[in-house]
């Protein structure tokens, strides 16, 4: 059951950074909330980051539990949540700072 929840929450994520980065150059959300094109670029694959974390973490871990074992494995895990906070921690600098790229 936690598999299946988590499955959808990850692809949640997913479908949400893919729908920031595909429609926010198109000025939708940029006009609704003043951010640039920039920062909605990178709360997208923060997004999609996220996700895949998520779903790595949560699902294939459980499912192949000797996977997660392996040091590819497990450096990729680790890959991934670090581009995926990354994204988030710049969102929030430029956010912060007001620089604009």
């Amino acid at each position: 059951m936690l598999s299946l929840v988590a499955t959808a929450w990850a692809a949640a994520m997913v479908v949400f950074g893919l729908t920031l980065l595909t429609r926010a150059p198109s000025g939708w959300l940029q006009s609704t909330f003043g951010l640039p094109t920039a920062l909605w670029n990178l709360l997208g694959l923060a997004s999609i980051a996220c996700g895949q974390f998520v779903f790595m973490f949560m699902v294939a871990d459980r499912i192949c539990p000797r996977a997660g074992r392996l040091p590819m494995i497990w450096l990729t895990e680790l890959a991934i949540a670090f581009a995926g906070l990354t994204c988030l921690a710049a969102t929030g600098i430029i956010i912060m700072t007001g620089f604009v790229l």
